[in-house]
């Protein structure tokens, strides 16, 4: 396959070189692939777009897109003639121009402006609200105009920073399937950041994770989430608990010492018949969360321990359990 998007030992530094955003970053992006960013505050997530676009210049490494060079020590291609669509996490939308207009600001130069906005418009659903204005429109709609604006000049790369951050629950699933359908149906390459794994889980051919600058592992989600590479990419999706020696001695789990282990909060079970590992525990809270209900248990041997689960539970003792198979491994 053709990559759109390739990022060689790509690093970024400020302060003086004090605070390192981005470190020797590897990773490439096939024509057509969507490509979430993931990590937590401060993993260096909006440095590296920032990079790609060209709103900041690397220390080191390169990026080039569509086979050419956009950004090294000795050349820096202005951001105007990157052809990267951007999607801002605030819509940036004009005020003072209604939706067409909005979207024919960024196609000066082609003379078939206004037919190219109604064209995306007509594929965001929103060419019969061409003549409103954005305070006119909901924030939804607003996110689709924003998405027409970046796709009207047909780009090479699509950029989504945080995307869907300023909507509700409710709406922000209903858009998030609609968004990325419509990218996927105009086969452009698109890069996104998100805080929300379940935004990546539901949309992304390859996830890309950060932590504290460096790119710890890019995988499928799939692989991601049954083979994460390290405590801290398993946590990101999922409730994961780390097996503490407190925790193993409790379920009487003889795992070894020089090894970090975790389980998934879906692996432990009250259902103990066919459990390896099993312990006794008494409920401290319970809070009812609609499908589930969290507990918050103290066990046998005094350590303590939250869980969510969908299965009955009744009284205020229980046992719980898990099997080997289940258990992560890391070398950290």
């Amino acid at each position: 396959m053709n990559k759109i998007l390739e990022i060689k030992n790509l690093s970024k530094s400020f302060d003086g070189g004090k605070a390192q955003a981005i470190d020797q970053v590897d990773f490439y992006v096939n024509q057509g692939d969507i490509c979430a960013v993931v990590g937590e505050s401060g993993s260096g997530k909006t440095t590296l777009i920032r990079l790609i676009a060209g709103l900041e210049n690397p220390d080191q490494g390169k990026i080039i897109i569509k086979g050419k060079e956009v950004s090294s020590i000795k050349k820096v291609l202005v951001p105007e003639k990157r052809n990267i669509g951007m999607v801002f996490q605030e819509y940036a939308l004009f005020p003072h121009l209604n939706v067409l207009e909005n979207v024919m600001y960024g196609l000066a130069k082609r003379k078939d402006k206004k037919q190219r906005a109604e064209e995306v418009l007509a594929l965001v659903g929103l060419k019969e609200y061409k003549e409103r204005y954005a305070h006119e429109l909901s924030g939804g709609q607003q996110q689709r105009v924003a998405l027409a604006r970046a796709l009207a000049p047909e780009p090479s790369l699509l950029i989504l920073d945080e995307p869907f951050s300023n909507l509700d629950a409710m709406m922000r699933t209903q858009l998030r399937n609609e968004i990325f359908n419509i990218i996927k149906k105009t086969g452009v390459t698109a890069i996104f950041v998100t805080h929300d794994t379940q935004d990546a889980l539901a949309v992304a051919d390859e996830i890309l994770i950060l932590q504290n600058g460096k790119l710890v592992q890019k995988d499928e989600a799939s692989k991601l989430y049954h083979k994460p590479q390290s405590i801290y990419v398993a946590s990101l999706f999922g409730n994961t608990v780390q097996l503490n020696k407190g925790l193993k001695n409790a379920f009487r789990c003889p795992l070894k010492e020089d090894c970090c282990h975790a389980i998934r909060n879906e692996n432990i079970s009250i259902n103990v018949s066919d459990c390896e590992f099993v312990t006794t525990a008494k409920i401290i809270k319970r809070t009812f969360l609609g499908t589930h209900s969290q507990l918050l248990l103290k066990l046998d041997n005094g350590e303590n321990l939250s869980v969510v689960t969908n299965e009955a539970v009744l009284g205020d003792e229980l046992k719980i359990g898990f099997n080997s198979n289940d258990i992560l491994a890391f070398d950290e």
